[in-house]
């Protein structure tokens, strides 16, 4: 938790110190929990030292002079740290738990079943039995949205509208004066549902809660009043978008699912490249030519030679990131863009081949060709011309962006060269009114060159390249990354977070960072956030898409909202938790593998026709009688079924059927349809794998047409496009059913 300042109170008391270690003084401190008519807590007392308060892990209840600013709904626990000091010499203690009593307690309805759970609830009796027609009052810009999924998890029969005033409103949404924090009130009468909060985010949280409540018990919910909060200000995803072309609706989806469980910071990495390089130098190829790199925002930036700096599979416009800053503030996520240099920085190195990093490297010099110059200062402002071409000017694509990140991990030139980068860097960014966070890399660069840490967030991701201690020290804001915990390589061998989830929810703790414990309140102490990185890219392509990768972040992050708002102890067990997940079903409008229930079959007369029936994820069985009556044009491509996930061609630029996904990913049959013939062609698609069959006769496992898949591991998965039937297409389709 973020406290702007340590507040210290001089102590005296009868005895002196009872141990000359000082911290064995801090660790062994007499700490009561305040009475029940008590306004602040307690400060311990040390003969002759200084006792302050560090920090307290839920400071919406206690504040750092030990005041209680607000009573909870039901007894609740905090833990606070304190500051000793004697001598000039300083020890920080460990985490003390103290309850903070609640409000007089009745034999009432228990808690909601809510993710994550509630932090206080004090429960009445009786129910509110909801109207056929729910009227909303607020002035928060989401009601309109809030209405639409009020009405998506509500039976047919209810319909949801906005209320002219708040004296017919059955659910108001109110502020109150305070701090903008994202604490909020719920208070359910046998009336309705009162939301109360300081600021529109608190606000938001709890409709999140309401509207998981309702997909529970949507037609009645219990008497009783909730005080929530969280217990980090951070809680966060990373996800590499530079290795694996992933598109904007399905980013937007990422957003719904972090709001509906109150996480509230998605990292962007929006430039990276096959890390691998030595896999091309062994076999004598050029990696600065070969492998895969992308920079996934348009850009002005071009090389000498009209290499363009913006990748060409997939991009994102400013205008789009602008709309995605904003369609995430609306939901209380912060996007937080990160370029990553000098390392991982082969999409610059190939615009500006001069700046290639001509240092000494004494790891991995066959990567040399992704290494910056950091020693060079013309790296330094050529990097500072990329960001503010999206930090200035009429319209920045990152406005609204309070932080950014520039990356910084896995540079193995020379560290002076590094830490004088990183520091021009982070200076560069602060000038431009943005909070910069960086990977820490310092414990592994040591040397003299200062880097600035005022203002700086930190990611701290590896003991070997940073320590989280030694990090607080210097006085970064720091950001649990840990990647023994919370890294994911998807269908890798190595990292593999996502293989822990009960390990996660049953042991891990935010504020143990590689086995280094920090105070859960500590100051400097941010929150955690977990990353997704894609390695398994070119050589190692998989085939997988952003649509694979969905179990894997949907599991993740239910787990590490809980366990970065909630209490330290879990509520429910490990499978209760996943029980309470799975009936709380779709999130409204969040839906990227496009599960539904299509099914239909036509006949139709002629084509082009405009199905409008969106797109069908797996599991999905599709056949088609159809007949191509003249070969195709080599070179034009003749799609049969088109979307915006994607195409299937009757015809690619080869003559072969083949897979096209909005991720530029495609895939190519070893098959043609036959000319002149009638024939029947079945597509069938689940997680993982799509077949096709030619009059009952399998085609085979479909290759990927840019990055040649090992045999034992290929993936394939397609979402079925059907808005529109024959767009291209130079045959006659004579029947087509999905089921």
């Amino acid at each position: 938790m973020k406290l702007s300042t340590f507040v210290s109170l001089t102590l005296l008391a009868a005895g002196g110190l009872f141990a000359n270690d000082l911290q064995q003084v801090a660790d062994n401190l007499q700490v009561q929990s305040p009475a029940a008519n008590s306004k602040r807590i307690t400060i311990p007392r040390v003969r002759g030292a200084e006792v302050s308060i560090l920090g307290v892990d839920y400071e919406q209840l206690v504040n750092n002079k030990g005041a209680i600013l607000t009573r909870p709904a039901c007894d609740t626990p905090v833990r606070v740290s304190f500051k000793v000091t004697k001598n000039g010499k300083s020890a920080i203690s460990r985490d003390y738990e103290i309850t903070i009593k609640g409000k007089e307690q009745i034999q009432g309805n228990p808690a909601p079943n809510v993710v994550p759970a509630l932090l206080s609830w004090r429960g009445g009796k009786g129910e509110w039995a909801l109207p056929k027609k729910i009227l909303v009052h607020g002035q928060a810009a989401f009601i309109p949205e809030l209405i639409r999924e009020i009405n998506a998890v509500l039976p047919a029969e209810y319909e949801v509208a906005r209320a002219a005033s708040p004296k017919e409103a059955h659910i108001i949404l109110g502020a109150t004066k305070g701090t903008n924090d994202e604490s909020y009130k719920l208070n359910i009468d046998t009336k309705g549902v009162r939301i109360i909060a300081s600021g529109k985010t608190g606000l938001y949280w709890g409709t999140r809660t309401l509207l998981q409540m309702l997909v529970q018990t949507p037609t009645a919910l219990p008497i009783g009043q909730a005080l929530d909060m969280p217990r980090y200000s951070l809680r966060g995803f990373m996800l590499d978008v530079g290795r694996l072309p992933i598109p904007l609706d399905y980013v937007k989806d990422v957003v719904r699912l972090m709001a509906w469980y109150k996480m509230n910071d998605l990292q962007l990495h929006l430039n990276d490249n096959y890390i691998f390089h030595e896999h091309y130098v062994d076999a004598g190829e050029n990696p600065h030519k070969k492998s895969y790199s992308a920079f996934r925002l348009e850009s002005q930036v071009k090389g000498k030679d009209g290499t363009p700096l913006t990748a060409q599979d997939l991009f994102y416009t400013k205008k789009q990131f602008r709309e995605l800053v904003k369609f995430a503030q609306e939901r209380g996520v912060s996007i937080v863009p990160e370029f990553d240099a000098p390392g991982h920085a082969l999409s610059f190195t190939r615009v500006r081949p001069d700046l290639i990093y001509q240092g000494p490297m004494r790891h991995h010099a066959k990567r040399r060709c992704e290494m910056l110059d950091a020693a060079n200062p013309a790296t330094l402002s050529f990097i500072g011309q990329v960001w503010d071409e999206y930090l200035q000017g009429d319209k920045p694509a990152f406005d609204g962006c309070k932080a950014v990140h520039v990356g910084a991990d896995e540079f193995f030139g020379d560290a002076e060269d590094y830490r004088k980068f990183a520091d021009g860097l982070l200076g560069h960014i602060q000038s431009r009114n943005h909070t910069p966070r960086i990977w820490g890399s310092l414990h592994a660069k040591p040397g003299k060159t200062p880097v600035r840490s005022k203002g700086v967030q930190m990611n701290l991701w590896s003991k070997d390249w940073a320590k989280a201690w030694e990090s607080v020290e210097q006085g970064y804001d720091v950001i649990n990354t840990h990647d023994g915990a919370l890294y994911v390589v998807p269908f890798a061998g190595y990292y593999r977070a996502d293989k822990n989830l009960r390990g996660l929810y049953d042991n891990w703790l935010p504020n143990n960072i590689g086995n280094e414990w920090l105070p859960a309140g500590h100051p400097q102490l941010l929150g955690a956030t977990f990353a997704i990185w894609n390695d398994e890219i070119d050589r190692l392509h998989k085939g997988y898409g952003s649509c694979d990768l969905w179990p894997t972040i949907s599991s993740m992050v239910d787990v590490l909202s809980q366990k970065m708002w909630g209490q330290p102890r879990n509520t429910r067990s490990f499978d209760e938790h996943r029980s309470l997940v799975e009936k709380l079903g779709r999130i409204p409008y969040c839906n990227p593998l496009h599960l539904n229930d299509t099914a239909f079959s036509i006949t139709p007369s002629l084509t082009p026709i405009r199905l409008r029936k969106g797109s069908l994820g797996p599991n999905y069985h599709l056949t088609m009688d159809l007949l191509m009556p003249e070969a195709p044009v080599p070179g034009e491509e003749q799609v049969l079924l088109g979307s915006r996930q994607g195409q299937l061609l009757a015809a690619g630029k080869d003559g072969r059927i083949t897979l096209r996904r909005n991720d530029s990913i495609e895939f190519a049959f070893n098959a043609k349809l036959p000319v002149g013939k009638r024939v029947k062609l079945e597509l069938i698609g689940t997680m993982g794998k799509t077949e096709l069959l030619l009059d009952g006769v399998s085609a085979g496992e479909p290759e990927n047409v840019r990055f040649p898949l090992r045999k034992d591991d290929r993936m394939s998965t397609f979402i079925l496009p059907l808005e529109s039937l024959g767009s291209s297409f130079n045959g006659k389709v004579f029947s087509m059913e999905v089921k």
